[in-house]
C-alpha cells in the first residue's frame, strides 16, 4: 500500500483525506492553502497520484479519491493523530511542536514503534 514513492504525495493524499472529511469536497485551491504551496505544485501532485490511481479529477473541477487513495490518506492521517497524542500526552510537547514533529514523523516511523507509541496511549 506504500505510495511510489514520496513523502510529499503522502502528504497530498493525507491532506486531501482531511479536506473530504472537512468540507465534503476536495479543490486544488484548499490543498494549496492547507499546505502553503502554490497551485501549479498541487497540479502536478494531483496529476502523479491520478496516474498512481489513487484519485480522479473532473476536467478543472473536484478531486475525488479512489478507495486505495482515501485508504492511504486514512492510514497517514490516523498515525499522524496517534503520534501527536503520544508527543503531548506521553512526552509533554508543546502542542504547535508536536504537530510539526508529528507531521515529519509519520512517514518514517517503523510500524513497530508506531505500534508501541499507540499501545503506550491506552
Amino acid at each position: 500500500m506504500a505510495i511510489k514513492n514520496s513523502e510529499s504525495l503522502e502528504m497530498y493524499l493525507e491532506t486531501m483525506y482531511r479536506l473530504e472529511n472537512e468540507l465534503g469536497k476536495i479543490r486544488c485551491v484548499d490543498i494549496a492553502n492547507s499546505l502553503h504551496v502554490s497551485k501549479p505544485s498541487v497540479n502536478k501532485a494531483v496529476n502523479v497520484l491520478k496516474e498512481q490511481g489513487y484519485l480522479t479529477q473532473e476536467v478543472y473541477g473536484n478531486i475525488y479519491l479512489t478507495d486505495e487513495g482515501r485508504e492511504i490518506g486514512k492510514k497517514i492521517f490516523s498515525r499522524h493523530q496517534v503520534i501527536m497524542r503520544y508527543l503531548v500526552e506521553v512526552l509533554d510537547i508543546d502542542p504547535e511542536i508536536a504537530e510539526e514533529d508529528a507531521c515529519k514523523m509519520e512517514h518514517i516511523l517503523s510500524e513497530e514503534t508506531f505500534n508501541k507509541m499507540k499501545e503506550n496511549l491506552k
